[in-house]
């Protein structure tokens, strides 16, 4: 029982995959249905059909979805006293709910209002307001907008720069004919996933998921495809910069990197290129204190790297009144990634991240959606945690040294007062 825990694998005869994972004297009970299309899945093709959808369309259906028999489902599962929630990521739509009671009522409730569509002409207006206001005060965050001025300032093509919440106009003209269509391709049991983490009898919760599915039918032939467009390598702009009612100026230096030929090259690249850069712009380093000194950086500083098959980047943040000084710092760090790591630092980061994914098994709705995510991907996640001891500051070095960091954006989110001064 491999960290302490009992996996089982099944998948069903109308082919809806389930996995079950039981962890021993835990009372708390979480279970996730998820379906692999999200944000990025506005072109997708049905064997020979090419279908394109309007932008937002998985995270406005997620928001209909809790829906069944013209009920609101979020009562029937506060009545069996269980929690319920849903998310809309690039990748996936999901939806789960915990427990600490009885998980029968709730799970069969679950499987049923996601595996039947409820929408009318009304809810779908209804929720139009309510997501246009969502789009709104993410538009009037600044680090939000930051982030969406990134990816439009790095992407040509990729939807990486549309809002997974869609843009306006799609989001205005959103019909139930739309929201229908992209259920009938992706809600199948053919695409969706159930993650079950409990403490309960596996073997029996398997027995009653597979009775409840016997009159659920697969009704899709052939497999369901995401389109992505060919992205050049260049940017889209060197240089972005918008003004916002704030004080102090936002700053984000970002990289566009060459994707991965597979999702396990993704993931290594990815471990590899964060290690480097935490050991170079984190506490780790002795620097960072003078910086933080120096008000190159404030509380608000940080950089991260994604890696898969159709993207790559590397973003450096911060929230600074000295905006030339952080990009310019940033300039000279990034010609250090190339360079050996510090075996003392890499010791450190190795150590807090191996302590970081065991811990990680312990948060249930964490271990759903990276279980989940894994069956969509086709790898093993619990293999995917050992990468990280697969490496060493050789590999790392190895790694990083095949990057191209040629393709840069610098984006800036500056006061309003500061207008008049460019």
């Amino acid at each position: 029982m491999k960290y302490n825990m009992n996996i089982l694998n099944k998948t069903l005869d109308n082919s809806l995959h389930v996995i079950l994972i039981q962890k021993p004297d835990y009372v708390k009970s979480l279970f996730m249905l998820g379906v692999p299309a999200g944000g990025f899945d506005v072109v997708q093709k049905n064997q020979d059909e090419i279908v394109k959808h309007s932008s937002g369309c998985a995270h406005f259906l997620e928001h209909q979805m809790f829906r069944l028999n013209q009920r609101d489902v979020t009562q029937d599962f506060a009545k069996m006293q269980a929690q319920t929630n849903a998310f809309t990521s690039y990748t996936e739509t999901a939806y789960y709910f915990q427990t600490t009671s009885d998980i029968e009522k709730p799970l069969a409730l679950l499987l049923d209002f996601v595996e039947n569509l409820d929408i009318d002409q009304q809810s779908v207006e209804k929720e139009k307001g309510i997501i246009l206001s969502e789009y709104n005060m993410y538009e009037q965050n600044p680090e939000q907008r930051l982030l969406m001025n990134t990816w439009r300032a790095l992407y040509h093509k990729h939807p990486l720069k549309i809002d997974i919440l869609g843009n306006k106009d799609d989001i205005s003209n959103m019909t139930p004919e739309t929201l229908t269509q992209f259920y009938q391709m992706n809600y199948d049991p053919s695409r969706l996933t159930l993650v079950g983490v409990t403490g309960k009898d596996i073997n029996k919760i398997m027995d009653f998921v597979i009775e409840h599915q016997k009159g659920v039918a697969s009704k899709i032939q052939g497999d369901i495809a995401r389109i992505m467009p060919e992205e050049p390598k260049e940017v889209v702009l060197k240089e972005s910069i918008e003004y916002m009612d704030i004080t102090m100026p936002y700053v984000c230096v970002a990289y566009k990197l060459n994707p991965v030929d597979t999702i396990m090259d993704a993931m290594r690249l990815d471990i590899a290129l964060q290690m480097r850069i935490d050991s170079l712009f984190g506490p780790l380093n002795p620097e960072y204190q003078t910086w933080m000194d120096e008000q190159v950086i404030s509380q608000v500083a940080f950089a991260e790297c994604d890696f898969n098959v159709d993207h790559g980047y590397v973003i450096f943040v911060a929230q600074t009144y000295k905006v030339q000084e952080f990009i310019d710092l940033v300039d000279k760090l990034v010609k250090k990634i190339k360079e050996p790591i510090d075996p003392s630092i890499y010791h450190a980061l190795s150590t807090k991240l191996i302590s970081q994914n065991i811990r990680s098994l312990d948060s249930f709705d964490s271990l759903a959606i990276e279980m989940m995510r894994a069956h969509f991907e086709n790898y093993d996640y619990l293999k995917s945690l050992e990468l990280v001891k697969e490496m060493d500051p050789s590999v790392i070095e190895d790694l990083c040294s095949h990057l191209d960091f040629s393709y840069r954006s610098i984006i800036e989110i500056l006061p309003n007062e500061s207008k008049s001064s460019k």
